[in-house]
């Protein structure tokens, strides 16, 4: 998909950004979320530690086929509570659908110290070549990612179409070390 950014200089918040991009109601294709499954899967498989991930939501690339070929013990995933921040837990752990229609870890389900994550798959409406992200306006990775060790790599997930050069960033978004696209894994925001 091509976007004519012409229209986008008109865009000067969060809010004008997410009304522009949900409006195109853009979907990646099947084929550019099994690329980016495939580059993520080279990246990771040398990779130790705790894998956090995220159960997709609306347009959200899938990463279960991740899980499933580098083995679903070394995925932790959110929890979103009704109050409150986000939860880790073992995305082995029992599921139940959470209101907006995604899985997460049950509420009793026991939950991961965040030190053990090195690695953050991150989800976004779209991504800057800076590393910065916009997400859904909820603000739970704005309160989840400053939670991380900073030696945690945080990659966000997106497809070429939704990264732009800038996007709107404010002093308390943390900017992803890494971005992951149909064209690879790059560093960002020198890293």
């Amino acid at each position: 998909m091509e976007v004519n950014l012409s229209p986008l200089t008109h865009l000067s918040s969060k809010s004008d950004w997410r009304l522009f991009l949900r409006s195109m109601q853009y979907s990646p294709s099947k084929n550019s979320g099994n690329i980016i499954i495939e580059h993520l899967k080279k990246f990771l498989e040398p990779t130790p530690g705790t894998f956090l991930f995220y159960r997709a939501f609306g347009t959200e690339i899938s990463l279960d086929p991740l899980a499933d070929a580098l083995g679903w013990s070394n995925f932790a995933v959110t929890r979103t509570p009704e109050v409150g921040s986000l939860t880790v837990h073992l995305a082995t752990d029992t599921t139940e659908v959470h209101r907006f229609g995604f899985l997460q870890p049950k509420e009793n389900s026991e939950k991961i110290e965040l030190d053990e994550i090195t690695v953050s798959l991150v989800p976004g409406i779209a991504f800057d070549k800076l590393g910065n992200r916009l997400g859904h306006g909820s603000g739970y990775y704005d309160r989840l990612l400053p939670r991380l060790n900073p030696r945690c790599l945080v990659i966000g997930v997106t497809t070429e179409d939704l990264t732009f050069e800038q996007l709107p960033s404010e002093s308390h978004d943390i900017p992803m070390t890494h971005l992951v696209t149909e064209l690879g894994i790059r560093q960002v925001n020198n890293y």
